[in-house]
């Protein structure tokens, strides 16, 4: 099948793409600003596009079957123009005649009800418009990515001090899921078109705690690991000193939406959904930690 894929250049977009090839369809990596991309030495079809710009929406739409729709987080950026994509893309799809399925990747978890969460509520609200277009809608809503620990502040402490740090309680139970069966679950839900309207919680297939996620890092990586539960006010003083030079941002507000999320993602329950009716209706095969860990070798330190 043709699959249009936005938000390709990113990290969850590119692990669709790379995971549609291998199982035979044809993406469309779309993206502001694409790069040549070849995945077992064929190159796959590109397109560049702004989501502001709704003749180009249009334009690559015409000719998909199914979309695979990610959409950059809201935390870090101003709600609007990203609601307003999300708009966008789904009325372009309703009016096209070949779209007949959108999976949205939500990227985050998104509880029924509003948790004060900006970032969820803004998802939420896309999945909303998608809908309300007439559209079939699959939504696929993962938790925490594995991925993350090797990307972002998570990464300095993992590989500078050998060790898992993340923001999470000790105690919290969490089901790791990574890139590549995000893009299994959106795979499998493409064939699925009765599923339209249904909202998918999917995650990794073990649970595990702060000390047993850095166990089963320690044993693939073969490397002696220590795990530390990163408080929220030393997450927030991070952040903050991360995007003082991004002056356009109210970073007062954005640093008081992570102090609330994070706080929340300390003590919830959201991390570790059941899956077995989800398994049932979308199966496919999940990815262990440890399996993970050896496919994503830990780097060096720099010298």
């Amino acid at each position: 099948m043709r699959v249009i894929v936005f938000g390709a250049s990113g990290v969850q977009g590119a692990a669709q793409v790379a995971a549609l090839v291998r199982t035979g369809h044809h993406p469309v990596a779309v993206s502001r600003n694409p790069k040549e991309i070849k995945i077992g030495g064929k190159p796959v079809e590109t397109f560049a596009l702004d989501f502001s710009n709704t003749e180009g929406i249009r334009e690559v739409l015409a000719g998909g079957e199914i979309v695979f729709l990610n959409l950059p987080s809201t935390s870090f950026q101003n709600s609007e123009p990203v609601i307003a994509a999300a708009k966008a893309i789904g009325e372009a799809a309703a009016e096209s005649k070949n779209v007949r399925l959108l999976i949205f990747n939500t990227s985050m978890p998104v509880p029924d009800e509003t948790k004060n969460i900006e970032a969820q509520d803004d998802r939420r609200e896309m999945r909303r418009l998608l809908r309300a277009t007439g559209l079939p809608v699959i939504s696929i809503q993962p938790v925490v990515f594995l991925d993350n620990l090797l990307e972002g502040w998570a990464r300095p402490a993992l590989v500078d001090r050998d060790t898992v740090m993340y923001c999470h309680q000790e105690t919290l139970d969490v089901s790791w899921i990574c890139h590549d069966d995000i893009a299994k679950f959106m795979i499998a839900a493409m064939q699925r078109p009765d599923l339209a309207g249904r909202n998918f919680a999917v995650a990794g297939p073990e649970t595990v705690r702060l000390p047993q996620l850095t166990e089963k890092l320690s044993h693939a990586w073969n490397r002696p690991l220590k795990y530390e539960s990163q408080s929220v006010d030393d997450f927030c003083d991070k952040i903050s000193q991360s995007m003082k030079a991004r002056s356009s941002l109210d970073l007062d507000s954005v640093i008081n939406q992570m102090r609330r999320a994070y706080t929340y993602y300390r003590e919830s329950n959201e991390f570790s959904p059941d899956l077995t009716e989800v398994l049932k209706e979308l199966p496919v095969n999940l990815t262990p930690i440890e399996e993970w860990a050896k496919a994503h070798p830990l780097p060096g330190r720099a010298q």
